[in-house]
């Protein structure tokens, strides 16, 4: 078994520091794996080393360039650092590669929402509903979003979407976010907390 497949099970796994094991045994072998640094990046993400790959998703992107995936990476890794002009400019260089390719354009919309270009956050939306409807990925954000503008009713009408397309989008953390703050006193908001599983 390759390390590469090795580092993407114990990635799928939650096992993010054997997945950074396995994959810098496949970068030991061969410097250029692009896939190996790519899930090296995002495991360190979830381990929450956010310089480490950022410096990572870099890499990536001198062997390969033009891959969407990688800049999408880099900007999300970007967004945790709160660098929000800098993970747009990522999510837009995934975009110019792959227009179609929906993560970044679901992605975009947080740092929009905090550069205060709310309008553009509410176009990429729209795209990346247009692009998959049926994906629930957009619909808490979408809800972050209205939250941000304290609209309730539509906040809470996203959070229900994402529950009726799969139950697992939504979850108490991310009903718990201060990004709802704004919405918080809500009864329909109330109402669907009382509700959530």
């Amino acid at each position: 078994m390759s390390y590469v497949i090795q580092g993407d099970g114990f990635l799928f796994a939650g096992r993010y520091s054997e997945a950074v094991d396995a994959y810098d045994k496949a970068i030991q072998i061969q410097p250029s794996n692009f896939e190996a640094w790519i899930g090296k990046g995002k495991a360190l993400r979830q381990l929450k080393k956010y310089e480490e790959a950022l410096d990572i998703y870099n890499k990536a992107i001198d062997i390969r360039s033009d891959d969407a995936n990688a800049w999408n990476g880099k900007g999300n890794t970007l967004n945790k650092l709160g660098r929000y002009q800098e993970a747009l400019d990522c999510y837009d260089k995934s975009i110019q590669i792959e227009p179609n390719y929906y993560d970044p354009w679901v992605n975009r919309i947080f740092p929009l929402d905090m550069l205060g270009r709310y309008e553009q956050a509410e176009a990429s939306i729209n795209k990346a509903i247009e692009l998959a409807p049926e994906k629930p990925q957009v619909y808490p954000n979408r809800a972050f979003h209205y939250a941000t503008l304290k609209n309730a009713d539509l906040a809470v009408e996203n959070l229900r979407k994402a529950i009726s397309l799969d139950p697992s989008s939504v979850s108490k953390d991310m009903l718990s976010s201060p990004f709802l703050d704004p919405i918080r006193d809500d009864e329909g908001f109330k109402q669907l907390i009382q509700e959530y599983p």
